[in-house]
């Protein structure tokens, strides 16, 4: 059915009306419009989560962005694959169109028996599966799932998640899987585990180093993991680059007992179970405060079953830094040595790209709506991505331990610099260079604190730093402000009409 949106629910004037309605009683789509974020990303309609394979492909010169999706409802099931691109990340195009299933690029049992119930979360790169291959590809590994339910605190179903591949000739529209999938069919032998998913590969030289004396070539991926009643495993695995379908297991990369968190304050809880890991490693940058040489290996770990003292939710973003420990020839182990919390907030299953356009690592991640379901259908959307974030390496000098702050680990590494100071160094993270310049040429309106009833508006200009003030008998105390990006709105505001008028929906 084509969607009716009830005027009176969908305009500003009215909004006080919702206070005595009942969400869950409204019409499929209703509320579509009114609440719908503006600039952050979302898929075309329904439900949303993890980021999945986001990459820059220097042959196109395209940012993608896939996602998991459950098209045409609002609710977690039938994991597909969205997929979006973009020049700027910024602005994006559904891929084919955003209408229908036409944004969907993978799904659930097409082309691979093994991922009937789920396409789970992966990573792509835009290199090519084996030699054999001469012609410009993009690679996909990602999650099959043939079996449900997964949890990490429930039975775990032999086989429910494989590991698969699939290649890209046509810049990442479309995909054809390998005809020998799984390429991993099981986790290692002996393991009771909580999970085995989210598989992420990269080249990765620091390993290689490490294990060889000197760069190989050598491509790593690592599957977030656990063992049951004794703690969460990011695993680790390495293929030659001649050959991305043969992957050899090395060993447990990450291994800490359940809960595990280096500071309470600081770093957050490490759960019973991985999701979504990523480990790579940054050079420090003189523009940080770096010598532009060292490097710095880092993993972000999405946690399940968390310590909830200090966090709303049991899902962590968390993040370590470490020190590489050859062992037994054949492999390593990523010692912490620091760790902290990606994000305070909602957001979860944090997965990154690097970006050789502009040599940065990029970071996006599921935002969960905050109405917690309530009125979901209404809304006829649930979920969106965060802002993309560029992560690096920070680093203060001369910093003073006062009261013996920084002598306890938590998110930092700390050297003596001498004359009693330090140098701190810790992951930094902050919006791209692409957001920030959204707010060139925009207005800002600032909606003013006010005692009893009073209120002040102030409307201030970027361009010349001015202000002009409303004011009428206020009383001023704080004030907050909030970005009105006038090209950014009229494309959403367009393209929001357009959807109003034309797009379908189905829901069961």
């Amino acid at each position: 059915m084509f969607v009716q949106y009830p005027t009176y629910l969908n305009t500003l004037e009215n909004i006080q009306d919702l206070s005595r309605i009942n969400l869950t009683s409204l019409p499929d789509n209703s509320l579509f419009a009114l609440w719908r974020p503006a600039y952050h990303f979302a898929s075309p309609n329904s439900w949303m989560n993890d980021p999945c394979g986001p990459l820059y492909d220097p042959a196109t010169q395209n940012y993608h962005l896939y996602y998991q999706v459950q098209p045409a409802y609002v609710q977690w099931g039938n994991i597909s694959w969205g997929h979006a691109k973009s020049k700027d990340m910024i602005f994006w195009e559904d891929v084919t169109s955003w209408q229908g299933y036409d944004y969907v690029t993978l799904a659930p049992g097409i082309g691979n028996k093994y991922s009937i119930l789920g396409v789970f979360t992966g990573a792509t790169l835009p290199v090519p599966a084996s030699s054999n291959i001469t012609n410009s590809t993009i690679t996909v590994i990602y999650t099959s799932v043939q079996y449900l339910p997964i949890s990490w605190n429930g039975p775990y179903i032999k086989e429910s998640e494989t590991q698969s591949l699939a290649m890209s000739y046509d810049g990442g529209i479309t995909y054809q899987h390998y005809v020998n999938n799984p390429i991993l069919r099981s986790p290692p032998e002996g393991m009771d585990i909580t999970g085995w998913r989210d598989p992420k590969f990269e080249q990765w030289s620091e390993m290689d180093i490490v294990l060889y004396g000197s760069d190989q070539g050598h491509y790593y991926m690592t599957i977030s993991s656990g063992i049951r009643d004794v703690g969460p495993r990011l695993l680790i695995y390495q293929a030659s680059a001649n050959d991305l379908t043969n992957w050899t297991y090395l060993g447990p990369l990450i291994s800490v007992p359940g809960n595990y968190t280096l500071n309470e304050q600081w770093s957050g809880s490490l759960g019973y179970n991985f999701e979504v890991s990523n480990v790579f490693s940054l050079v420090e940058k003189a523009i940080d405060g770096g010598d532009n040489q060292t490097a710095h290996i880092f993993a972000t770990l999405g946690t399940e079953g968390g310590n909830t003292t200090l966090h709303p939710s049991p899902q962590w973003s968390v993040w370590i830094q470490g020190d590489l420990t050859k062992i037994k020839n054949t492999s390593a182990t990523m010692n912490i040595i620091a760790s902290g919390v990606a994000d305070w907030g909602d957001t979860y299953a944090l997965n990154s790209f690097y970006d050789s356009k502009q040599d940065r690592r990029i970071f996006y991640g599921w935002v969960k709506e905050a109405h917690r379901n309530y009125g979901q259908r209404a809304f006829g959307y649930n979920g969106q991505i965060t802002l993309p974030r560029e992560v690096f390496v920070q680093v203060y000098k001369n910093v003073v331990n006062i009261h013996e702050s920084i002598s306890q680990p938590g998110p930092w590494t700390v050297i003596p610099s001498g004359q009693g100071t330090y140098t701190c160094k810790t992951l930094g993270i902050r919006p791209i260079n692409e957001v920030i310049n959204l707010r060139q040429n925009s207005s800002y309106l600032a909606l003013m604190s006010q005692t009893f009833d009073q209120s002040t508006d102030f409307v201030r200009s970027t361009t010349t730093s001015s202000f002009k003030e409303n004011r009428n008998n206020s009383k001023i105390i704080t004030f907050s402000h909030f970005l009105t990006s006038k090209k950014l709105m009229k494309a959403y505001i367009d393209e929001m009409s357009l959807r109003r008028q034309q797009c379908q929906r189905i829901f069961h």
